[in-house]
């Protein structure tokens, strides 16, 4: 957790694999007393942020700065690029993931914050079994019915 009114480049606690998604996190929605939370998402080439899945009481905010993002949202697609800002409310199911051969970047706002503890501990690596209790008690549903085409028609990995 920072406590600089300033976070540079190289700080904030970064995690998750190198040929998937990295987080960086930035604000811990501690700081800002549970209203918000700030993770900087580094995907590599081809990589999927996550199963399709929807959260109960967060809406996510997601600004690109690099590369190009896929995204899903209740079946219909869209491409976003830098300077574009990519809104995941509440209660829709969704993913990202990167939409081309080079790396892409970008800033996810979370209103309230507390799902960014979920990515910490993905990233930190859990079994299947924790993957699912651990998506439950954030009152997240993940669907991987849906997420498997979207693996297969742009040949897509979790790293």
């Amino acid at each position: 957790m920072t406590t600089s009114r300033i976070i540079r480049p190289a700080q904030g606690e970064l995690l998750g694999p190198i040929d998937g998604v990295r987080d960086r996190f930035l604000v811990d929605s501690p700081q800002t007393g549970g209203r918000l939370a700030v993770v900087e998402h580094l995907l590599a080439p081809r990589a999927i942020a996550a199963p399709v899945h929807r959260h109960r009481d967060e809406d996510e905010y997601s600004f690109i700065l690099e590369g190009r993002v896929g995204a899903i949202f209740d079946g219909v697609e869209v491409i976003a690029e830098p300077g574009d800002l990519i809104l995941k409310p509440r209660g829709e199911w969704h993913t990202f993931w990167n939409a081309d051969d080079t790396p892409a970047r970008l800033i996810e706002l979370i209103t309230p914050g507390g799902l960014e503890e979920l990515f910490r501990s993905i990233d930190l690596g859990v079994s299947d079994t924790e993957f699912d209790r651990l998506v439950a008690s954030h009152g997240c549903e993940v669907d991987l019915e849906q997420t498997s085409p979207l693996i297969e028609k742009y040949g897509l990995t979790f790293g």
